[in-house]
């Protein structure tokens, strides 16, 4: 699943661990304890993106929940537009 490396092999094979994160994330221990994991940048954005959607989603449902708890946060859209200055 995930290779893992000391950060004394990432040292040495940097060049080659940087050509082959398209087979995988690789973690880098240092002292026995992770310290860093690699990834290649589509991945990395992949993630950023995901997370992104998710908080989306979470506060998507918090507004739904707020809303089914009180109706009257409701705005119209007329007054909506109204404090935008549209």
């Amino acid at each position: 699943m995930f290779k893992t490396i000391t950060a004394t092999e990432l040292r040495g094979q940097l060049s080659s661990i940087l050509k082959n994160l398209e087979d995988g994330p690789v973690i880098v221990m240092s002292r026995s304890r992770q310290s860093a994991v690699l990834v290649e940048p589509e991945a990395f954005e992949l993630l950023l993106e995901r997370c992104e959607d998710f908080e989306d989603l979470v506060e998507g449902r918090r507004a739904v929940s707020e809303y089914l708890d009180d109706k009257s946060i409701a705005v119209d859209s007329e007054e909506v537009f109204e404090r935008l200055g549209l």
